[in-house]
């Protein structure tokens, strides 16, 4: 990998991450099209923290607010993070080996698509969070750790059919993120840094850190003008052609 090709990564890391349409999908279908064939897991784990960065640097203030003042809402992160985590440590094999087969990859794309749309228009729950709806988003999002299926797509869509407003949908979507990337950042980083690490880790991480403050920012103004559903019918899409070409 050259830094072209880690730049760019870094930037479709920056734009699918808050966007929900994938960012696990949409590199392991362009490693598949630039010819790294072998998943890069190590590389992608960088990205991810590019966009963790991006969640403090839009969220700072929140998150303060929920150190300081709401301790219930801080609970329900970490009862959710630890559905999150359970969901993965128990399906961690399956997890990692579908980053090799893009086909794969399209399905779960198909089934982001679907989530989203179902999600943008079914409701079952009364307002407000509770701690069953925060066990339920973490399991959504533990099931995101599968390659094609979108992590705030799937924690959002959960939240909003539960009964969540599209404001808080989002918030404990994206504070919900902080724990599950720094997880699995310290998991993979547990023998220590990458063999292979070298300044395209950098160049990816600051390409997708500043990226993804502006898709962040887009995300949150398509979710409160009720457009969510589109990227649904654009995940299904683009799950097709990666079916179908790839």
């Amino acid at each position: 990998m050259n830094v072209f090709e880690a730049v760019i990564s870094g930037i479709i890391q920056g734009i699918t991450e808050f966007l929900p349409v994938s960012s696990s999908g949409h590199l392991v279908i362009l490693h598949n099209l630039i010819g790294l064939k072998e998943p890069e897991i190590e590389f992608d784990i960088f990205l991810h923290v590019g966009t963790l960065a991006a969640i403090f640097i839009v969220f700072w203030r929140d998150i303060i607010v929920i150190l300081k003042k709401e301790k219930r809402w801080a609970g329900f992160i970490l009862l959710a993070s630890a559905a999150t985590a359970l969901f993965v440590l128990i399906f961690h094999g399956s997890i990692e080996s579908m980053f090799s087969n893009v086909k794969l990859v399209g399905a779960m794309l198909l089934v982001t698509g679907a989530w989203l749309i179902f999600g943008s228009f079914v409701r079952f729950g009364t307002e407000g969070m509770t701690g069953l709806k925060a066990v339920f988003i973490g399991c959504a999002q533990g099931i995101a750790a599968f390659p094609g299926i979108s992590r705030s797509g799937a924690t959002i869509a959960t939240a909003l059919f539960l009964g969540l407003d599209a404001k808080s949908a989002a918030r404990f979507s994206f504070l919900l993120a902080i724990p599950a990337i720094t997880g699995a950042f310290l998991f993979k980083l547990k023998h220590g840094i990458p063999a292979g690490f070298n300044a395209n880790y950098i160049f990816g991480f600051m390409a997708s850190c500043i990226v993804g403050i502006i898709a962040l920012k887009l995300l949150l103004k398509t979710l409160y003008s009720n457009r969510f559903h589109f990227y649904g019918i654009y995940c299904i899409l683009v799950g097709i052609m990666a079916i179908l070409f790839l």
